[in-house]
Formats: C-alpha cells, sequence, structure tokens
C-alpha cells in the first residue's frame, strides 16, 4: 500500500491535496502534517513512497525539510514534490539542492497533481522493483563466488543446475575446462564437446577474442577483474545484456590454474533502467519531451549557438479555452485533446526542433538554427493557425487556440532559465493581449513582471492588514422604482496609491488562490453592514455577495455561509451569491448540494454575466439559481444594435419561463431604463441611478429612497 506524505501549513491545502492523493489509484495511504518538525519525526519510524510540501512555512522551510528528510538514506530516493507560488531560480535551486525531485506551481491544477503524482508513484514502484532484482542477483553471484570451488571440486552439473548465469573455464592457453548449460544454450553448443576447445575459435565473435585478452590479464595480475557490462549477440541475433566477472583459480599450492568468467544477463534491468530514465524526462500522457529533458537540450543547444551565428527560439504555447473545454466534456476526453495537440505540434516543426509538455495545457517549441528572427515568427504563426483549426474528439469538434510567446537566444537571455522566463512573459503578454495570438518577449515585460510580483505581495500584506472596504451599488426595482438590495464590490486602499481599482487587483488574486481570504472577508463584513442597516431603521434590504469558483474548489462553501450569517444575525432571505457560468460548469454534485442547502435556509443565487461565457439551457435548467444578471455588455447597445435588443429579450423571456427573477447590469440611460422596463425586466442596477459608493453614501440614499416613497 503506497504511503503518501502531505507537509503545508495552511489546513485547507492539506485538505485539498489529501484528497486529491487520495484518488491517485485505489489503497493510497495518505498522511497530512502541518509542521515540518513533527513530520520528519513521524517519517523516522515509516518510509513514505512520495512526499507533496510546501516551501514556505513557519520554523523551517522546503528545502531544509527535503535535506534532513533525506539524511536517512531509506528516503534517498523518494520522490518529493514541491509546492511553490513562486517561480524564481532560487527558490528552485535550492529545493533542488537540497532533494527535490519535481515542483508544482500553485494554484495547483488538480489534473496536472494526479499526473506527476501517478508518474512519481510508478517510478518508485519500479525503483523498488530494480534493487529487489539487483539484490536477489548480487547474492546468487556471491554464493556462485563462494562456492566456486567447492562446486569446480565436486560436481560441475550442480553449477550448470544452480546458476542462472553464464559460467565459463578456460586454462592458460585459452582452452575451455568447461562451459555450462545456460552459456551453451545462448551461443547454440554442445557443453561436452566444447570441452579442450579454444573458446575464442570456438565462438567466433568479438566478445569471445576480448575475454580471452582478458583472462590472460587475470593470470599476469592474479587479480580478479572489476565486474564489467558486455553486450552479446545470443544465436537467434538478439543483443544481451551482461555483467561479467573473471577471477583466478588456484589448485593446492596457490597457483593460478585457470580463469574462471561469470556472466549475470541483466538485460531486463537495463530496459527497465532505460523505461525509468525515459519516463523521468517525458510527459507520461503525450510521450514528449518534459520540461526536464527541455531544460537539458536547451542548455545544450545554447552551447553549441555560441559557437555559431545563429540564434535559437524557444517558444511557450498555452492553450486557450483548455479548461472550459476539459470541464464540460471530461478529463478524459480532456486527455485526448492534449495527445491530438501534441501530433500537430509535432507535425508543425522540423524535426532537429523539440516539442515538450511542460505541465497541464502548456507546451514548448525549441527551434534550432534559426537564421534571422523572422523565421521563429512564422513558426510561432503556423502553430497559431494550426492550433485554430477544430479538433474532432468522439464526434465532436472542437476548437480551442493558442497563446505563444517567444524568447530568442542571444538576444532574449544567455541562460536556459532566463529564456524560460522570458518566454513564459512573453507568453503572458499575448493572453492579455486578446489570446489567438503571439509575442515576442521585450524588456518593458520584465519590468510588468516585477511590479505584479509586487503587487501580489502587496496584496497577501493587504489581507493581514485589513486594507480592503466595501462599496455599494443600488439594486432597483423597475415596477416600484425603489431600491431593494445592493451589490457589494470590494475595494482596495493600497498605502500611499488610494483606491485600486479591481480590475488591477482583483485577476492576480485570482491567479493566486488569494481571492479566497479576500472573498471571505467580503461576505463576512457584507452580512454584518447589511445586519446594522436593519438597526438604523432601513428597511430589509437584499446583500449580493460574489463567490469565486476557486472556493467552490478549495472550500466548504455552505459552512463558510452558515458561518457568516450565524455570526452577524443576518436573516439568510436578505443574502444573495452570486455565482460566474464557471461554477455552472463545474456543476458536481457536491456544488449542487451546497447551493440547494443554502437555498432551503433562504439564501438566493444569482448567475452573473449571462450570457457572455458557455451559457446552455441544459446547464440553467438543472442548475440551482433564483435570478438571472444579463452583462453589461448587452446593455451598453441595447437601443443602437438590433442584436443585443434581441439577445436581451430573449434572456428576458428564458427568465420568466424558468421562474427566474431576471436583473440588468451596467443600466446607464433613461432609454435603457425604459427599454428594459418595457421588456418585463424585473430589476437593473448602473451608474443612471448610482455607481458602487461607500456604506455612509448607500445609507443616505437609502434613506432618501424611503423619505420620497413616504411623501408620494
Amino acid at each position: 500500500m503506497p504511503l503518501v506524505v502531505i507537509l503545508d501549513d495552511r489546513v485547507t491545502n492539506r485538505n485539498i491535496f489529501a484528497r486529491l492523493a487520495a484518488s491517485i489509484e485505489e489503497g493510497v495511504e495518505v498522511e497530512t502534517y502541518g509542521d515540518p518538525v513533527e513530520a520528519l519525526e513521524a517519517l523516522a519510524r515509516r518510509t513514505p513512497d512520495l512526499v507533496i510540501t510546501d516551501f514556505k512555512m513557519p520554523h523551517m522551510d522546503g528545502a531544509e525539510f527535503i535535506r534532513r528528510f533525506r539524511m536517512r538514506p531509506e528516503c534517498a530516493d523518494v520522490p518529493v514534490v514541491v509546492l511553490t507560488v513562486y517561480e524564481e531560480r532560487s527558490f528552485r535551486l535550492s529545493a533542488l539542492e537540497a532533494g527535490a525531485t519535481d515542483f508544482l506551481l500553485s494554484p495547483v491544477d488538480h489534473h496536472e497533481f494526479l499526473t506527476r503524482a501517478r508518474n512519481l508513484l510508478r517510478l518508485r514502484r519500479q525503483q523498488e522493483i530494480i534493487k529487489s532484482r539487483a539484490f536477489v542477483l548480487e547474492r546468487e553471484l556471491q554464493e556462485s563466488e563462494q562456492t566456486r570451488e567447492e562446486v569446480l571440486r565436486d560436481s560441475r552439473e550442480q553449477v550448470i543446475d544452480t546458476i542462472p548465469a553464464m559460467i565459463s573455464a578456460a586454462d592458460r592457453e585459452g582452452r575451455c575446462v568447461f562451459v555450462n548449460a545456460y552459456q551453451a544454450s545462448i551461443y547454440g553448443l554442445d557443453p561436452h564437446a566444447a570441452m579442450g576447445q579454444d573458446l575464442a575459435t570456438l565462438l567466433h565473435d568479438e566478445r569471445s577474442r576480448r575475454s580471452r585478452m582478458l583472462d590472460e590479464l587475470v593470470f599476469r595480475s592474479g587479480k580478479a577483474l572489476p565486474s564489467f557490462e558486455e553486450e552479446v549477440v545470443d544465436r537467434a541475433g538478439a543483443k544481451r545484456t551482461f555483467l561479467t566477472t573473471k577471477s583466478p583459480l588456484r589448485d593446492s599450492s596457490g597457483q593460478i590454474v585457470h580463469v574462471l568468467t561469470t556472466a549475470l544477463d541483466i538485460t531486463e534491468r537495463k530496459a527497465a533502467e532505460r523505461h525509468l530514465v525515459h519516463i523521468a524526462h517525458h510527459d507520461g500522457l503525450t510521450g514528449l519531451p518534459n520540461r526536464t529533458l527541455l531544460q537539458d537540450r536547451l542548455r545544450r543547444e545554447i552551447a553549441r549557438a555560441r559557437r555559431g551565428d545563429r540564434f535559437l527560439a524557444l517558444h511557450l504555447i498555452d492553450l486557450d479555452r483548455f479548461k472550459a473545454i476539459n470541464d464540460a466534456l471530461g478529463h478524459h476526453a480532456g486527455d485526448e485533446l492534449l495527445n491530438a495537440i501534441a501530433g500537430r505540434l509535432k507535425a508543425t516543426v522540423r524535426e532537429v526542433d523539440t516539442v515538450a509538455r511542460l505541465g497541464g495545457d502548456e507546451f514548448a517549441i525549441l527551434q534550432t538554427d534559426v537564421a534571422r528572427p523572422e523565421d521563429a515568427f512564422e513558426l510561432a504563426q503556423r502553430v497559431i493557425e494550426t492550433m485554430a483549426q477544430p479538433f474532432m474528439l468522439g464526434g465532436n469538434e472542437i476548437i480551442t487556440g493558442a497563446s505563444l510567446g517567444i524568447a530568442m537566444h542571444p538576444t532574449d537571455g544567455h541562460d536556459a532559465e532566463e529564456l524560460l522566463k522570458n518566454a513564459d512573459l512573453a507568453m503572458y503578454r499575448a493572453k492579455a493581449e486578446g489570446r489567438d495570438t503571439y509575442r515576442h518577449f521585450a524588456s518593458h515585460m520584465d519590468s510588468t513582471a516585477r511590479q505584479e510580483i509586487a503587487l501580489e505581495a502587496d496584496l497577501r500584506h493587504a489581507i493581514a492588514r485589513r486594507e480592503f472596504v466595501l462599496h455599494y451599488q443600488p439594486q432597483i426595482d423597475l415596477r416600484t422604482g425603489r431600491i431593494v438590495g445592493a451589490e457589494a464590490l470590494v475595494r482596495w486602499e493600497r498605502p500611499g496609491q488610494g483606491l485600486v481599482r479591481p480590475g488591477d487587483f482583483l485577476p492576480l488574486a485570482e491567479e493566486t488562490g488569494l481571492i479566497i481570504p479576500i472573498n471571505e472577508w467580503v461576505l463576512q463584513e457584507a452580512c454584518r453592514e447589511a445586519q446594522s442597516w436593519t438597526a438604523l431603521g432601513l428597511p430589509s434590504l437584499r446583500i449580493a455577495v460574489n463567490l469565486s469558483p476557486i472556493q467552490f474548489r478549495r472550500q466548504n462553501v455552505r459552512e463558510l455561509v452558515v458561518a457568516a450569517l450565524q455570526q452577524t444575525g443576518l436573516p439568510p432571505r436578505l443574502l444573495d451569491l452570486e455565482l460566474t457560468e464557471n461554477i455552472v460548469l463545474d456543476n458536481t454534485a457536491a456544488v449542487t448540494r451546497d447551493i440547494r442547502d443554502l437555498q432551503e435556509l433562504g439564501v438566493s443565487f444569482s448567475l452573473d454575466d449571462f450570457g457572455t461565457g458557455y451559457s446552455s439551457l441544459a446547464y440553467i435548467k438543472n442548475f440551482p439559481v433564483n435570478r438571472l444578471k444579463i452583462d453589461q455588455c448587452f446593455i451598453r447597445n441595447l437601443k443602437t444594435d438590433p442584436n443585443d435588443a434581441a439577445i436581451v429579450r430573449a434572456v428576458i423571456s428564458l427568465g420568466h419561463s424558468l421562474n427566474l427573477e431576471v436583473l440588468a447590469e451596467g443600466v446607464e440611460t433613461a432609454e435603457q431604463v425604459a427599454a428594459l422596463r418595457a421588456e418585463g425586466c424585473d430589476e437593473v442596477q448602473g451608474f443612471f441611478f448610482s455607481r458602487a459608493v461607500p456604506a455612509d453614501e448607500f445609507i443616505a440614499l437609502v434613506k432618501r429612497d424611503a423619505d420620497a416613497a413616504l411623501s408620494a
């Protein structure tokens, strides 16, 4: 039963990785630890088959943990995967020097986690098999050496029957003293007819001639030769590998009279070793070179390029829309798509170029002997065009795309690490500028990346220092014109910079997983403030709070919401949770169950930005929501674009036919209000009524609204 150990100081991460590890294969045993010292004490008593550890931990970092873990001889070959949000070379080097086997970057792709873990456990098992076989072979060899003189003296038949190795002996003239049945079968000899014959003449192969020379060396030195590997062509013409030992045999007076040759067949062991080397350097799904082999080839090609006058180009390729396809059609279809993409990429490049899979939906191409930068740009364009062509999977036509970043040697980097980093920066620039395109690295990208690193660090501090505030945008009932609720929108008061726009930090928070603690605070604070409004005598207002898809994958949302309601005293009927269509695509039984449980408590759910993602009638029909929110991109041109008007009309009709309320976002003009009212839209929000405002301004709006209603 394989043992997988998870080490992470964060409880949420431990629970997530433990559940993933338990699903690697049947029978996996999982142990989790939050303290490196505690983990080392436990692992002093048993040896795991795989360790997955965080890098940044209190008291001891991942590198020091790995170093201490490796001190036990039994743990020298145990694979260790390091989880980290940091991609800097210093972090990787310190972990590798300590003995890390592999890396996973946070936020962790679950499919990549499972694939790498399965591969490493498979590698671990094969290593144990090889060790076991080597031990048995070594013991047999030792036994044969210990009993050699006795066997020769007592019975040649016993050697033939008990030793699974080629065994022969020759005298000073190179004549065969004996040859066992095993060796005779390899060469197709008659053991009895071989007696007294010259072995080199008898066997007619290079090994026999080399063996004769080595025998003479043993006779002259009087010492056994170190074991060595040699290839033998058997009588069927197949090549086999043997581990050969030559030792002197002495008579009763101590004189060397014969040389004994013992050769163990290690063909299977060598094949297993080659297989281990292959899987250590190749992707388990596509068979392409992995990141390790790519880096090795990149270093070799850089050294070669320095001796010439040509460029080499590194292309990093990230698939567009792959996650949505993988979630919608399942991991099996996702794997088929990755294999099809691998084949298409290999067909696009030359044989001298390398196509690699770096993990998840990220590939790379190492293009060598590039005469001019335009050659790299032309290949990138071919890749973009190739990836834009539909794939057929199980009768489904799948359309994905690719964003590609290029870094060239020597202009964009002088070593493998720098080229990988800069190609990655260029690839992210391509994604940010519209996808399905490529970008060549430029120096300002590195500056932008450094700014993002600084932003992430400040964002982490902002969570600890509670530098966030909530603004509230009123939601208006179109029938009465009254404020019936508000959407809580987070703002960051970054020290020295004022309010940071949500678009400048929320995407980064989503990417790094920091959105989880931010949204936890938003939920708690919004419920607290909404409950305080009731104490001020304001009408009961619904408060809308956004949830991230990551929360449903990493947290127990039901427990989180119930705790917020209980701690603040807000009635569940006044809480509306806004979901995106990505959560609908992740519509697992657990997600649906959590939502229905909360609805039974009185909490309502809105489907946000409806119509901008992968909207499907099947999803909406089966997914438990109370309200559809029409995205502002359809409202903006409602009066000027007939297509947008038709979409808005259809969404309102669809929502009402499913007994759902419909709210329009981004309403900015009286004409839009009139058109939405005419179509029967239930509620609206937007700048026409109010921007998102601080809590005190929102309270003033509600009071004016209530006073106006009383005076009407």
